[in-house]
Order: structure tokens, then sequence, then C-alpha cells
């Protein structure tokens, strides 16, 4: 038998693909009451029919071939007025047949994370769940810089890459940088995207980057130990623990320029292996990455790491 999942209304559960000559056993009430019994609890044949109200003989009939299909284990024995009676217990919880095999489609939230992607995202990311929240800057004239960010639409492309790993979430998991702080939501894992010039949540945890944007001038460069970076195509991806909640991360993806930011959004989403080929898991870490025109036409279509910056 194969494992599956079978969702609906957002919920979801374990269930085998059948084969017809097995759902034959689940076709019948005494087959599906069986089950349902060895779902609660281990049991022997004897004590299953005294339960339902049938015969000893149907259901170790139903028991053999339960247990010849997969649907049921046997999880020990038990001694039973001078003679060992064998306890079952069921591994099936949903049982389903596929009617159309031709019919299988991937589904978002279907794809399991590689190991790498899967550390550096750390808890933004389980069991197919957003744990977090992705902060974009506002379009209208905010913060101390009455900054208007033209980055947001990036945002999409990050959905489109987040979608391969998660299910839809319920609630509303896109915030304007305005709206966290007005919220003070700022206990969240978080993906920042933008600069501090124009995310006023990138400018409040600046300071703890490894690799961080000038204070005096957040356009003018990126710094790292090494040396500043002031090309407009340069782009930063940062990963630091959350300063203002224990056990949140948060993840940058920001540029000098909105261009810059759109380096590290195409860094991240369609070249993570290279990216994070080197990464192991630490907590605090930043690639300095920069996006190039290879093809002339005017636009980034490829990116570079310029430095691997540990925390």
């Amino acid at each position: 038998m194969r494992a599956a999942k079978l969702y609906r209304d957002g919920l979801e559960i374990d269930t085998v693909l059948v084969d017809p000559e097995t759902l034959k056993l689940l076709s019948s009430k005494t087959g599906v009451e069986i089950l349902k019994l060895l779902n609660k609890k281990t049991a022997y044949p004897a004590d299953i029919a005294e339960t339902l109200g049938v015969s000893k003989q149907l259901v170790s009939t139903y028991v053999r071939r339960m247990f010849n299909a997969g649907l049921i284990d046997k999880v020990g024995e038990r001694e039973i007025r001078g003679g060992r009676a064998t306890l079952y217990r069921s591994n099936v919880r949903a049982a389903a047949i596929v009617i159309d095999r031709k019919g299988w489609a991937k589904t978002l939230g279907s794809q399991p994370l590689d190991r790498n992607l899967a550390s550096f995202l750390g808890s933004l990311v389980e069991n197919g769940t957003l744990n977090g929240l992705i902060v974009v800057g506002s379009p209208h004239p905010h913060g101390p810089l009455q900054a208007t960010a033209s980055d947001g639409h990036y945002g999409f492309q990050l959905g489109l890459f987040l979608g391969r790993y998660v299910r839809i979430p319920r609630e509303f998991k896109v915030r304007l940088d305005v709206d966290v702080k007005a919220e003070r939501l700022y206990g969240e894992n978080m993906v920042l995207l933008g600069g501090p010039g124009t995310n006023v949540v990138t400018a409040m945890i600046n300071k703890y980057m490894p690799a961080s944007f000038m204070e005096s001038n957040y356009w003018a460069g990126i710094t790292s130990p090494s040396r500043i970076y002031t090309n407009e195509f340069t782009g930063l991806i940062v990963k630091i623990p959350n300063p203002f909640s224990e056990g949140r991360t948060i993840i940058v993806l920001a540029g000098l320029r909105s261009v810059g930011t759109k380096a590290a959004v195409m860094m991240l989403t369609a070249d993570y292996e290279r990216l994070l080929d080197s990464y192991r898991g630490e907590e605090r870490w930043a690639a300095i990455i920069q996006g190039r025109d290879l093809d002339g036409d005017g636009r980034i279509d490829s990116t570079d790491i310029l430095e691997l910056v540990p925390g």
C-alpha cells in the first residue's frame, strides 16, 4: 500500500491507497467497525466479536484478510482461558482508491525542503506551514527619511518560491513595515524585503546584522568586516536571530537600490543551492551578492556571490 495525505477544509489526515480487492473489506459495515475498533485499542478476534455482537468466525475471516492486506498489525499476544490470543491494532486512519492514475498533479506545499534550505529557513517553514510574516516597505512616504518603497512587488516572486513548500495559510502573511511597527509584531519570524531606507523594520535591525547598510547613509554602501560595497546592483541576504524575540528568526533580502533587492530575491529563489552550498546551519550569516546584466537588455538576469560573512 502507498501512503498519502487527504486534505479537507484546511485539515489533513494520513491515508493509504488501496487496491480494489482490499477495498472490498471496507465496503461492509462490519469491516469498517472492526477497523474503527482497532484504531481505538488493541484487541483479539473473540474480543472484537463480543464488542460488535457478531460471530467470532466472521471476525476471524476479516482479521486474517485485513492483516494480509496490511491494514492491521500483530502487536502481541494475550493468554486467554489457557490459550494464547493474538492482539491486533489498525495502522490505517483513512483509505482511498485511485481511479485514474494519470490524475496525479503537484500541489502547493508538496515538495520536500532541501536540507540546507530547511536549515536556513529554520522555524519560518515547518511541516508545510509558513510560521512568520513577509514584511515589505510601504509604497507611501514614511519613516524618518519619508522614503517610498518600490520593491514590494518582488514579494510575489518570493511567494511563488515559498509556495512550493507551504500550504496556503488562512491568515494574511504579508505586512507593510508601518503596520508591523504600529501593531508591534516584532516578535514574529520575519522575512524583510527591502533595505533600511525603505523598510523601517530593516532599519531597526540593521545594527544587529553581520553585514549591514551604512548608518550614515543607507544608500551609500553595504559594509562587511573586510570592505564597503557601493555598486547599486549590490544586494544582501542575511539571517539573524530575532533580537526582539528569543527562538525567532529574521531573514533580510535587501539591496542598495531596488535592483539590488531584486538581485537578492533572485539569488534565494532561483539559485539557493549555490547560495547555501557552504551554509552549515549558522544562526548569524550573510551573503553579499551582485546582480548582473549578461545579455545587455538593461535588466539583471544572473547573480554572483561577492562575499560570505559568518556571524
